[in-house]
């Protein structure tokens, strides 16, 4: 699963694991913007392609695509969206 993240496209939303002092740092390295934060994992997103290898070179430990580690994908709640 962490090998299929490399091949994200961009936009799409990633879960940072670690402390969030270290993921907001690591995401402002890799010219991302934070969605959410909790006490260990951080969801950020950005529209530039290689954003993931971009957050491991800032020293990520570990990045998952969010929608797939059931986080959130940046998008409005569907019930919002259809309004």
């Amino acid at each position: 699963m962490v090998a299929l993240t490399f091949g994200s496209a961009p936009g799409k939303s990633m879960a940072i694991i670690g402390s969030p002092a270290q993921a907001l740092a690591i995401i402002a390295k890799a010219n991302g913007r934070v969605l959410a934060a909790s006490d260990y994992v951080t969801f950020a997103r950005s529209d530039d392609a290689g954003f993931v290898a971009r957050l491991y070179a800032a020293g990520a430990l570990l990045v998952l695509d969010a929608e797939q580690a059931g986080g959130c994908s940046g998008l409005p709640p569907r019930r919002v969206a259809q309004l």
